[in-house]
């Protein structure tokens, strides 16, 4: 919707204009009635289907409308109920003219437009205010820790030292059976790097803020982790190889810097970065949960039964992405997914959603794999291009398709996307 749409609209919510005039207001902006604004239950045509000899329908504004709900993550799946309040084929333009009943209608049913886009928008705005307080609140009470007290000199107490700080070398032999690592680092690079072997091999850059300020790698039962307390170092970086298939659970995260992650494959894997670019690359994990913010989020060959990415103020460009059950989400901007097979699963299910970006997704054309997508645009125009779609709804923003051979396909893809002010694309 364009701007100045959206503030006649406004100027009429606020009771600054009629009803009467913001029509004339938005036929002098080049929006002009047409038949579809009559005083029945079908209005504007919101909702299209592909079915041969229909006409297009339209947003109800009694209990018979269409509606769009899913409530996210695997299990939120949900359809759509049944338009059965359509306008009756043959249908004709209303020509636009200087008519008050006809421009009373139209401005009935345009008081009935603007409060179902009201009641549409309220519960993303109340989601999308919800997370920035909460991510807000999350990055204040981390970043808070490095600003409390006053940077003080240090002495060093490692192998080596640097213009930028003190370096340690760290060696230490992994044991098998149940293992967990964590490591974290405070304004310093975590890159961490599986291989094929049984070693952990860190270098671990730092500043402490105190003398005598002590960090070690070190084992406790079957928890490895890099001990050390934030208050005494103004910089923790680690650059560390780890046994890429040792770990049952990992637990990687840093602030203020790039997060690194590649390589490894484990039961539970969590990652958090706040302030800095993140790189998931070649992860395999029975569940995988990344939370990002303030920068690019990057995933590469990502493998999972569930998984759950979010970013918050970046983008997220994901390719390869083989995630049974997934759910992406980025505020403050777009994504774009390129995936060229799906290999691992039978079924996939996935949830998308963006708040101010663009979503693309490039998808397979396999023999084997059908799609059931459901797709919506809040304040924006989705593009479906996948070919042997059957359309169930079509519309410039809401959208319903399965493949022709969906039901009989040993593969099955089932999406839930979701942009808001923001187009919607998938090849």
């Amino acid at each position: 919707m364009a701007n100045e749409k959206l503030i006649i609209l406004k100027m009429l919510e606020d009771g600054k204009i009629s009803a009467e005039e913001a029509a004339r207001l938005l036929e002098a902006s080049g929006t002009k009635p047409s038949s579809s604004y009559g005083s029945g239950a079908g209005s504007s045509g919101a909702y299209r289907t592909s079915t041969p000899g229909s006409e297009t329908g339209g947003y109800a504004s009694g209990a018979s409308s269409s509606s769009y709900t899913h409530s996210g993550g695997g299990s939120g799946y949900s359809g759509y109920a049944s338009n059965s309040s359509r306008k009756p084929d043959g249908a004709k333009p209303y020509a636009s003219s200087s008519s008050s009943t006809g421009l009373e209608d139209f401005a009935s049913e345009l008081g009935r437009k603007f409060e179902a886009f009201a009641k549409d928008m309220e519960p993303k705005l109340h989601k999308f205010s919800e997370v920035v307080v909460e991510k807000t609140s999350d990055f204040a009470d981390r970043i808070s820790k490095t600003l409390e007290e006053p940077k003080r000199s240090y002495s060093s107490s490692s192998s080596s030292s640097t213009a930028g700080g003190n370096e340690k070398l760290f060696e230490m032999q992994v044991q098998s059976g149940y293992n967990e690592l964590n490591i974290s680092g405070v304004n310093g690079d975590v890159l961490i790097h599986g291989y094929n072997g049984d070693k952990i091999s860190a270098k671990i850059s730092c500043k402490a803020r105190r003398s005598g300020a002590s960090i070690e790698l070190m084992k406790l039962g079957n928890k490895y982790f890099l001990n050390y307390d934030d208050d005494d170092f103004d910089k923790v970086a680690v650059d560390a190889y780890v046994p890429e298939r040792m770990f049952n659970v990992v637990t990687i995260n840093t602030i203020n810097a790039s997060l690194d992650l590649s390589s490894l494959e484990a039961e539970t894997i969590y990652v958090s970065n706040s302030n800095g670019p993140s790189r998931l690359k070649g992860i395999s994990a029975g569940f995988i949960k990344a939370d990002s913010n303030n920068g690019k989020l990057s995933l590469v060959s990502i493998s999972a039964k569930n998984a759950q990415m979010e970013n918050f103020n970046g983008i997220i460009d994901a390719l390869d992405l083989d995630c049974a059950n997934l759910k992406l989400t980025s505020v403050n901007g777009g994504m774009t997914i390129n995936i060229s097979t799906f290999s691992r699963f039978k079924e996939y299910v996935w949830d998308a959603e963006t708040s101010n970006g663009k979503m693309t997704m490039n998808l397979p054309t396999m023999p084997d794999l059908g799609y059931h997508i459901k797709a919506h645009a809040s304040l924006g125009q989705i593009k479906l291009g996948l070919t042997n779609m059957n359309y169930i709804y079509n519309s410039s923003s809401l959208t319903e398709a399965k493949s022709i051979n969906f039901d009989s396909c040993p593969k099955k893809a089932k999406f839930v996307l979701e942009t808001s002010n923001g187009p919607l694309q998938i090849n």
